[in-house]
């Protein structure tokens, strides 16, 4: 996975996706094209234009970036590994938590825990250790509202259960997630990242182009996914994956 990106990278449709539900007309109708007041030089390529002051990307890129990801996502699942879900975003907090939910990932919405994937083994002791104090005064310290304690908790919302470090990080913002995606490129963690035109390309291995500060935007991908994997479900892909455990 080239993470100098082209224009020409995405001229060709993967294969097994369908383009129902994915017309150019539903990616403008969510405002996913429009970008922002400025372009990074690794982006300049994937823009139309200008419109109002905010560069706009091609449709079809948005498009084919969207079908490609899907399809690694689904290669990602396969392997079995851990996929950890990255945002800082208060007002997408609730929808990264059901997509999580839904397919099984895990994720991490709160301050960025330094060490997290880098120093994964101290990290995992730690969360260990609050799960234990969970167990046998959890409740006590939820009912005295412990600041401690609720810190510690916020932290590892979303990591209870997380095995291992993660063969996937899907970034919703890698601005804001800066140290974090620091962190999965040292490891060389592959990265999908919701990007917009003033993003660096450089180390995301599957950028998802449009509006990543969009709530309208984020939710439409999120759920155009959770229609595909039904799709892939009924026809059994996810069946036979589910198989090899």
């Amino acid at each position: 996975m080239n993470s100098s990106i082209k224009k020409d990278t995405y001229s060709k449709k993967p294969k097994s996706i369908s383009n129902k539900n994915l017309s150019l007309a539903s990616v403008l109708e969510t405002g996913g094209h429009l970008g922002r007041p400025q372009v990074h030089r690794s982006q300049r390529t994937l823009c139309i234009g200008q419109k109002n002051g905010f560069w706009v990307y091609d449709g079809e890129i948005i498009k084919q970036s969207l079908q490609v990801s899907y399809l690694y996502l689904k290669y990602f699942m396969g392997k079995q590994g851990p996929i950890l879900v990255i945002n800082q975003e208060d007002s997408l907090k609730e929808g990264v938590k059901v997509f999580c939910e839904k397919l099984g990932f895990y994720h991490m919405q709160e301050k960025w825990m330094g060490g997290l994937l880098t120093n994964w083994g101290q990290a995992k002791k730690q969360r260990t250790h609050f799960l234990k104090v969970q167990e046998t005064h959890g409740e006590l310290l939820e009912k005295n509202k412990d600041r401690s304690y609720l810190k510690v908790k916020n932290r590892f919302k979303g990591l209870e259960g997380m095995p291992g470090r993660p063969s996937l990080c899907i970034i919703l913002d890698i601005q804001d997630s800066e140290y974090a995606f620091k962190e999965a490129l040292k490891l060389k963690i592959p990265v999908m990242a919701f990007v917009n035109t003033d993003d660096d390309l450089n180390g995301v291995s599957l950028p998802i182009f449009g509006a990543n500060k969009s709530l309208k935007w984020v939710r439409w991908v999120f759920n155009l996914f959770l229609y595909w994997y039904d799709k892939d479900e009924k026809k059994g892909w996810v069946k036979e994956n589910k198989s090899r455990k």
